[in-house]
């Protein structure tokens, strides 16, 4: 019999939407999907609090894992290490570098298997609480809807990131094992794993539901989830699902929302002050500030971003680099040398070959204050959603059904100053367009890398770096993939697009201390 053990601990609650300030005991387990105590959440203002501690659990993973799980931001890293545009060096260590390198850390027995399931788990235990005590809280009914809508949609957006995490794509695994829908504070400890049916099912029911209460909600900030960032959500939902005419429904929704894209001075000043700088394509963002913050764990810190002027180390200037994030030379291929995106490129000037031979990218870059580089300056605003990723979503909803994808492609590439713009493509090659125009715009924003090589079913396909391809991945990037072979002229390494290896399995302490879980409901590690 498998034995749970509880501790009881105390879970301050962070001041980010209200100046509310205090304390909830919350029960907890070893188990990452145990359920909160509601007993004493009685009122709307206490329950706003847990929701509030909810935001700061998505958004920056508090108590948790850091680096590439620290929260949607880290995320943002995590999705595009495990595809082909983005280099890991190895300097600083840690888990965005095991990202990278498919080194065996998505099994069962170890911590980073459990770093993306205890994140979300723990998201969604408060937002349970709050759906189990919001009905008989005291409370106005205007707030009491608004604070549900919240929770509904948190919760559809972690079960989301958990389905794509720990189990294949929607497409080929409807009747596969998802993972544990636990829909309520009072839902007992052992429950099974539902398939990934019904997982999308009830990602769709959170968010439409979401989507109704919060349909005449004007929210404060740009990181409070309002209907129009639902309504994004739910787009790249049915992108995954190959429902074109849904995707193609919420994603123009929020595009007519959020239509005026980046201008060409607003897209060449980086993506740092999304929110300050007023961007009028910013559907979603938030901010790391002085109290909540993940240091220097951000990916404006693993960029090698450093401005020649000043040098090109780990600490010189306003910039506190690690010097870690490159982009793959066959990706730089892909951009028109002249088009806005394309400034973002350049060539280091490192002592070091293993640096500067490499295509550095200045996407994000984040100054400091002026006295120099130091850790606790970096608060950069991050970019969760934008007009421009529901135009593309537009593009392939509309190529796959039947509809004028060209036109919506055409209008994103102008809109950046590509000179050869697509042309009269359709089928296949209109579809291969606008998923290569997805990773020039999207690159590092949570959307694309291994989740797109999932939904489309492509290949992980790495070139190592040779005397003749310098700007290739590093050995150890390549090495642990399938078909590599050191003393080939041009190495490469591959993984087949339905791989376990992109796929986490259930961590350990779930598979000891669930009990409606068996050794055969286990993922694989590796294979089809």
């Amino acid at each position: 019999m498998k034995i749970i053990y509880k501790t009881v601990l105390l879970l301050a609650v962070p001041v980010l939407m209200t100046s509310f300030a205090g304390c909830k005991k919350f029960l907890d387990t070893k188990s990452s999907t145990a359920t909160s105590d509601g007993a004493v959440l009685k009122n709307v203002t206490q329950l706003n609090m847990v929701l509030t501690s909810a935001y700061k659990k998505l958004y920056f993973n508090n108590n948790g894992a850091d680096r590439a799980y620290s929260g949607l931001a880290g995320l943002q890293m995590y999705v595009d290490l495990g595809g082909a545009d983005i280099l890991s060096h190895t300097n600083m260590g840690g888990n965005q570098v095991t990202s990278y390198t498919y080194e065996p850390t998505r099994t069962q027995i170890t911590g980073n298997s459990d770093a993306i399931w205890s994140m979300m788990y723990k998201t969604i235990n408060e937002v349970n609480a709050i759906i189990t005590a919001l009905p008989t809280a005291d409370g106005g009914p205007e707030l009491k809807q608004q604070i549900m809508g919240q929770a509904k949609a948190i919760r559809g957006i972690c079960y989301f990131h958990l389905i794509q995490n720990y189990q294949q794509t929607y497409m080929l695994a409807k009747n596969k094992p998802g993972v544990i829908l636990r829909l309520s504070s009072t839902d007992p400890e052992s429950m099974p794993r539902s398939s990934v049916e019904a997982c999308y099912q009830q990602i769709l029911a959170d968010l439409k539901e979401a989507k109704g209460l919060l349909a005449n909600y004007e929210r404060p900030n740009k990181w409070t989830i309002d209907k129009n960032v639902i309504s994004g959500q739910l787009a790249r939902v049915y992108l995954v699902m190959n429902d074109w005419p849904n995707a193609l429904a919420e994603a123009t929704t929020a595009y007519n929302a959020y239509s005026q894209l980046m201008t060409r001075d607003q897209y060449r000043s980086g993506f740092d002050k999304v929110i300050t700088n007023g961007y009028p394509e910013i559907m979603w963002a938030m901010k790391y500030t002085d109290t909540d913050n993940i240091g220097g764990s951000t990916q404006f810190n693993f960029w090698y971003n450093q401005d020649e002027s000043y040098g090109e180390g780990f600490t010189d200037g306003p910039i506190y680099a690690f010097l870690s994030f490159f982009a793959d030379g066959k990706y730089e291929q892909l951009f028109e040398k002249t088009e806005d995106r394309y400034q973002f490129w350049k060539r280091t000037k490192n002592a070091s070959q293993e640096w500067s031979t490499k295509w550095a990218y200045n996407k994000y870059k984040h100054y400091g204050d002026a006295n120099g580089a130091v850790q606790g300056n970096t608060r950069p605003e991050v970019s969760l959603m934008r007009g421009s990723e529901m135009l593309l979503i537009m593009a392939e909803a509309a190529a796959n059904s039947g509809g004028d994808g060209l036109t919506y492609l055409n209008r994103l590439q102008r809109a950046r100053g590509v000179v050869n713009v697509t042309t009269a493509a359709a089928g296949p090659t209109l579809l291969e367009a606008i998923y290569v125009e997805r990773r020039k715009e999207l690159l590092c924003e949570g959307v694309t890398g291994f989740y797109d090589l999932l939904r489309l079913q492509k290949p992980l396909l790495r070139y190592q770096e040779t005397a003749t391809y310098k700007e290739g991945h590093y050995t150890w990037g390549v090495n642990q993939l399938n078909g590599y072979v050191a003393s080939a002229t041009n190495p490469t390494g591959t993984l087949p697009s339905n791989d376990y290896r992109f796929i986490g399995q259930i961590p350990q302490l779930e598979m000891t201390n669930n009990e409606a879980l068996k050794p055969t409901d286990q993922n694989p590690f590796s294979g089809q």
